[in-house]
């Protein structure tokens, strides 16, 4: 096959001609490495993306085109580590705004979170993450369930796949199993993963909102500033309080955007634009990107103009009244859940986690601190909370949006974010009066089912949201 193919994804993604001059060397090497072909690199452009994506739009392929960026960058953190940058990684879930202002300060700081970039990229667009879970398999504990995350960043550093980072911070706010993981790669490399670990304690009271309680404030406060610093120090950099500033006004201008998005996707009918392409665009909530926000935020905007297009000539993707469901998480690296809904006449929408609520589009905090301020942001977000509040929240969203089903689940291999779904499903179809559906599923990793075993329930559900529409109609 010809090496245009390589040349004719990047352009399919909306890549310029400089850009593709000066990467598509390093997009052919980012492949090799990550073991995707010139024929796996074709499927993508001509058959996977166009099939599970609303790749019509140049927002959402323009937003594909940003994590593909990612990938690069993090295929290339050997040649990085060479070049004297320093390496800060990261986990799920975090502050990404840390990040962005420890790379403000110095412009040589490297900011990635590798596993779930290589995860959405590999199998979200790709469809091939499999032989790297099954490398992780290979060393691990047989028969114990494990995130798909955590064996994706031990499979890509024992691949070579990624570089040791000058530190990682392990965020063990929800996940314990991740800093565990660190320490498993520093056992079995024999090299020395230095890590900073920030936790701390779920012991709130159901329904207390986590942000009002000061004393929470100040803990995970403190551990931000206690695991900022130490990091700082170990990479000597000094980040000024306007670095601060800029990384929160970045963020929360996009956001502001990503929230205009959903609102304009949940009010339109016909529906102009499924769901997992959401989960793509709000992941800068969850991760920082390398390169920054602003190829985000051009997608975002560019999707903004065409979704209004959309929208006033009545060109939808599914028929006017067509039922519109919402998800706890829409999986972006197994896209092909959108399209079996979609097969079936219903469009999925926004993430009742990732969709800002009144509350975290407010600015007014309880002080000047940015810890604090960071504090604060972090505890009003959803699966961050105690199960009451993001009870709490979801019935927000979904009196909000009027979504008219919502679909839980993906998550039974997490303690936190799976542990809570099916009591949460049922709290909030009790208050709301939406139906709830849930599926035994792994968001991030599909080996274990298919599109054929999957269609079955999805068509049941439909089923039951068109005839409860028509109902209502």
């Amino acid at each position: 096959m010809s090496n245009d193919v390589y040349k004719e994804f990047l352009e399919y993604l909306l890549f310029s001609e400089e850009e593709i001059e000066k990467e598509l060397d390093d997009f052919k090497f980012a492949c090799e490495k990550a073991d995707i072909t010139a024929e796996d690199v074709a499927f993508a452009k001509d058959v996977w993306i166009p099939e599970n994506w609303c790749a019509k739009y140049k927002g959402v392929r323009m937003a594909l085109g940003v994590i593909v960026r990612e990938f690069i960058d993090v295929c290339l953190t050997p040649k990085f580590r060479a070049e004297g940058k320093k390496l800060v990684y990261g986990i799920l879930p975090a502050y990404s705004n840390l990040y962005y202002a420890l790379q403000y300060a110095d412009p040589d700081v490297y900011i990635s979170f590798p596993d779930i970039l290589l995860t959405m990229v590999l199998n979200g667009i790709f469809h091939k993450a499999g032989p790297m879970f099954a490398k992780a398999e290979n060393v691990i504990t047989p028969g114990c369930r494990h995130c798909p995350l955590n064996k994706m960043r031990l499979a890509a550093y024992t691949s070579g796949i990624i570089a040791a980072p000058d530190v990682i911070w392990s965020w063990g706010f929800n996940c314990d199993e991740g800093p565990k993981t660190d320490e498993l790669i520093q056992n079995i490399c024999g090299d020395e993963w230095k890590y900073v670990i920030s936790r701390a304690p779920h012991d709130s009271l159901f329904g207390v909102p986590d942000d009002e309680v000061m004393r929470r404030l100040k803990l995970v406060a403190e551990e931000y500033r206690t695991g900022f610093n130490t990091i700082c120090d170990i990479i000597n950099v000094h980040v000024a309080d306007e670095d601060f500033k800029k990384a929160n006004d970045d963020l929360n201008r996009v956001t502001f955007k990503v929230s205009m998005l959903t609102q304009m996707m949940c009010k339109a009918d016909p529906p102009v634009l499924s769901g997992n392409i959401m989960t793509v665009i709000s992941s800068f909530q969850l991760f920082p990107y390398n390169r920054g926000l602003k190829k985000m935020e051009e997608a975002v905007d560019t999707l903004i103009v065409e979704l209004r297009k959309a929208m006033k000539d009545g060109d939808g993707i599914l028929p006017k009244g067509s039922p519109k469901v919402a998800t706890y998480f829409d999986p972006p690296s197994v896209p092909w859940f959108d399209k079996l809904f979609l097969q079936n006449g219903v469009c999925t929408t926004y993430s009742l986690i990732t969709t800002p609520t009144k509350k975290q589009l407010s600015h007014d905090y309880v002080s000047d601190d940015p810890f604090m301020v960071m504090a604060e942001i972090w505890l009003r977000r959803g699966s961050i909370q105690n199960m009451g509040s993001d009870i709490n929240g979801m019935v927000e969203r979904c009196e909000t949006y009027h979504p008219d089903g919502v679909v839980m689940g993906f998550f039974d291999f997490d303690r936190w974010l799976g542990a809570h779904q099916k009591t949460a499903s049922k709290r909030v179809e009790e208050r709301t009066g939406v139906p709830h559906f849930y599926m035994e599923c792994d968001f991030y990793d599909d080996r274990d089912y298919t599109e054929e075993t999957m269609s079955t329930r999805i068509e049941s559900i439909c089923q039951v949201l068109k005839m409860r529409k028509n109902t209502e109609d």
